[in-house]
């Protein structure tokens, strides 16, 4: 039976089936400007050999903090949400957590190779039991906003190969349904390509053909930017011409960044976005 959870906020129409993505409509103005605010790799349970884990649940407090600070219209968070997907005890931090964002402010999820390991069938199975949906499409003020479950373009398997096609084929349904918006902004847990100046050196970006496929489709319908992370640090660079923003992590950083949040300011005729420390002292990153 079709799960469907309703929940209506200031003029909105949140949706939400298990067998099929969220959708947002709103009752708004295409020319109302916006905030939202992307989440990238919380991962509670990364750290150093033998380093007490909790202090990534520290961090991912302070980033839930930060967020219901700023009261964006809606949040997003990139996948990597807990290190192993088979620790309980990680996977009941983080929805304790998460669960802390003023419930006025909706989040959305899509899942990293930390949540579905090798595109595994069982952990795909445990994440979809968990959230309902691994990817996601819906409209904003104007602006459409698509999530998508890179797992399947990363890993080498028949069926990892079939379901990234028929991602593709779901991905171009969306991009058609919302050819008309202001913007149409991507998101994915792993880049399609890397930043030129990333120190990242294990594969992390999309395989070929998906990267040329995907990103096709993305120039075809001028998508605006693409959202990504993974890597654990911030990075810019572009695909078909296209922006690829690379948030930072929010709990664990790598190679001496901080942790924290991209911020993204939205109009009717462009957005920009900015990594925003946890810490005040580590200092903002623009992005775009």
């Amino acid at each position: 039976m079709k799960k469907l959870f309703l929940l209506l906020l200031a003029g909105c129409l949140w949706s939400l089936a298990a067998d099929a993505q969220p959708v947002i409509e709103k009752q708004g103005s295409k020319k109302e400007p916006f905030t939202f605010v992307q989440i990238a790799d919380p991962q509670l349970g990364f750290c150093d050999k033998g380093q007490d884990w909790r202090w990534t649940v520290d961090n991912l407090k302070a980033t839930v903090a930060r967020v219901n600070e700023l009261k964006p219209a809606f949040v997003i968070v990139t996948g990597d949400l807990i290190h192993n997907h088979k620790n309980a005890e990680q996977a009941r931090a983080y929805r304790e957590n998460i669960a802390l964002i003023d419930a006025s402010i909706p989040v959305f999820h899509i899942p990293g190779n930390h949540d579905i390991p090798k595109y595994g069938a069982e952990a795909l199975a445990q994440y979809l039991d968990e959230f309902g949906y691994d990817r996601f499409s819906f409209s904003y003020n104007g602006s459409a906003f698509i999530g998508l479950n890179s797992n399947a373009m990363v890993c080498d398997s028949e069926r990892a190969a079939a379901d990234a096609r028929a991602q593709l084929e779901w991905f171009g349904k969306q991009l058609e349904r919302y050819r008309k918006c202001n913007h149409i902004f991507v998101f994915t847990h792993h880049p399609l390509v890397l930043s030129p100046d990333s120190r990242v050196t294990h594969k992390s970006a999309y395989d070929e053909p998906f990267r040329t496929e995907y990103a096709a489709l993305m120039k075809r319908y001028g998508v605006r930017a693409v959202f990504a992370g993974h890597t654990h640090i911030t990075g810019l660079t572009e695909v078909a011409g296209i922006p690829m923003i690379i948030a930072g992590a929010s709990s664990y950083p790598l190679y001496g960044a901080s942790t924290g949040i991209n911020v993204v300011d939205v109009t009717p005729t462009g957005f920009s976005s900015e990594f925003v420390a946890n810490d005040p002292a580590d200092g903002n990153i623009r992005l775009h």
